[in-house]
């Protein structure tokens, strides 16, 4: 099989390592690897596409510039994680039951070890979903842990609140010495921000828990840590994506 690598991401290289021993693979945006180069001009010549977990973002597959209509005729496999925006035959890897549990188990291995030296007492995790809900049982032995939810889920857990709630909201955020967002939302309003004291830990995708436009203008710890598989385990991650291959 002829395999294009797009954009770089850092899990991926064992991935590359392991295939090129049996395939034709290319990369765009891997300058450091002794594989083929690739080219978007020629889509239709790959039998498999893979772009990083985080898919096309504001017309860039990581590192490359990518228009997303290239792939309306294509005929292949796309491999991403997020398919927002893509068309044809598009795969996610987190649509992989036991690829989405390693993948979940390795964040939030990611973020304990990003938060272990930040002092705190109450912590406010937004979202509680895959991630949320792990955190959520390995911090809340140790800490108060007020959770976040849609309306619909309150009583999901004990301490939940409604995060459509504004005024609930702003007061878990502004009592919290760290908030953790898991949430792909911008669910906290402007206004709020310059109220926060604690710790804003978020790990969400893209367009995030706070408008990136918002961030830098008021004065408040922030850290936004996305793609946390390769950045805090990138081998590991990569051997997990082996498998759908």
């Amino acid at each position: 099989m002829k395999i294009l690598f797009i954009g770089y991401d850092a899990r991926y290289k064992i991935v590359i390592d392991t295939l090129k021993m049996k395939n034709e693979v290319c990369t765009l945006g891997y300058d450091d690897y002794n594989v083929g180069v690739g080219s978007l001009s020629s889509i239709n010549e790959y039998d498999i596409v893979v772009l990083p977990m985080s898919g096309i973002k504001n017309g860039y597959a990581s590192n490359v510039k990518v228009d997303s209509s290239i792939f309306d005729n294509y005929n292949g496999i796309i491999y991403t994680g997020l398919k927002k925006g893509l068309r044809g035959n598009v795969e996610s890897f987190l649509d992989d039951e036991y690829i989405c549990k390693e993948n979940t188990l390795i964040t939030v291995d990611g973020i304990m070890d990003r938060i272990k030296d930040i002092d705190k007492v109450i912590i406010c995790i937004l979202g509680y979903g895959n991630i949320g809900s792990k955190l959520y049982d390995r911090l809340v032995s140790d800490y108060k842990v007020v959770v976040g939810v849609k309306e619909d889920e309150v009583g999901c857990v004990f301490n939940s609140f409604s995060t459509s709630n504004k005024k609930d909201l702003e007061y878990y955020l502004i009592s919290s010495d760290l908030i953790i967002n898991t949430v792909p939302l911008n669910i906290i309003d402007e206004d709020i921000l310059n109220k926060i004291t604690g710790y804003f830990l978020d790990i969400a995708s893209y367009p995030y828990g706070i408008n990136e436009k918002d961030v830098n203008k008021y004065r408040f710890k922030y850290d936004l840590y996305s793609s946390i598989p390769s950045k805090y385990a990138p081998l590991k991650a990569g051997k997990v994506l082996l498998k759908k291959f």
